[in-house]
């Protein structure tokens, strides 16, 4: 298993990476344009590197930024550009209730084995109108079929894929409405070509006939309601 101090220490991006960083942040600036704020305050969970919290504080004077990481070498690294930087389980956090209008997170929701918890604590920091976002390895892909040629010797350690239709029952079984679900890179065939040859290019197959067939599907997704939740339980 990977020890994410280190992975962190010696981390590079990919120009695969970089692509999907950008796509990531076309996603997450849309529902930021949709939050009726003049000051947003926004994190980035389970933040290492911290791409796309980098990329929205460049790009945007309305946001105010956070990141969190478990890895004190993540939050260390980032924290200069990022003041506002946490070390902490993302199930157990330091924040008040209702605090983000906006939470998004990359490569983490899967190495839990029990989404519960994680998804009760973005409940509790996210807004009532407020957004979160998490991009999570896609069931049907290349990306799949690499990480199960490792035998259960994956690096990553404990790691699951996802369906669109599982997605979508996770989330409001836990307190959330579905507001979309968006498939990144069609089978990972365009991130397989940018690796291989360490090129960037605008994709060529940008749909996949699989609905769960990407490299990553983004759930966006906000609380329901409390008459409705109350219902539902």
């Amino acid at each position: 298993m990977i020890e994410w101090d280190d992975y962190w220490r010696k981390y590079s991006i990919s120009k695969a990476e970089r692509w999907l960083i950008l796509e990531r942040d076309k996603i997450i600036n849309f529902y930021l344009d949709k939050i009726n704020s003049s000051k947003k305050e926004v994190i980035e969970i389970g933040c290492g590197y911290g791409s796309n919290i980098k990329l929205i504080k460049e790009g945007r004077d309305d946001v105010e930024c956070h990141v969190l990481d478990n890895s004190s070498v993540a939050i260390e690294m980032i924290k200069e550009e990022i003041p506002n930087a946490f070390v902490a389980d993302c199930r157990n956090t330091p924040f008040v209730n209702n605090k983000f209008g906006l939470i998004y997170s990359a490569g983490l929701m899967e190495h839990f084995k029990d989404e519960k918890p994680f998804l009760k604590e973005m409940k509790r920091i996210l807004k009532d109108d407020g957004y979160l976002i998490t991009f999570i390895p896609a069931r049907y892909s290349l990306w799949k079929l690499y990480q199960l040629l490792h035998f259960g010797r994956w690096k990553h350690g404990y790691e699951k894929s996802y369906t669109y239709d599982g997605l979508k029952s996770l989330f409001s079984n836990n307190g959330f409405s579905v507001v979309k679900i968006v498939g990144l890179d069609p089978f990972s065939i365009n991130g397989f070509i940018m690796k291989l040859f360490n090129i960037s290019f605008s994709p060529i197959i940008k749909r996949s006939m699989v609905r769960s067939g990407y490299t990553e599907l983004c759930v966006i997704a906000q609380k329901l309601s409390s008459s409705v939740a109350s219902a539902k339980s």
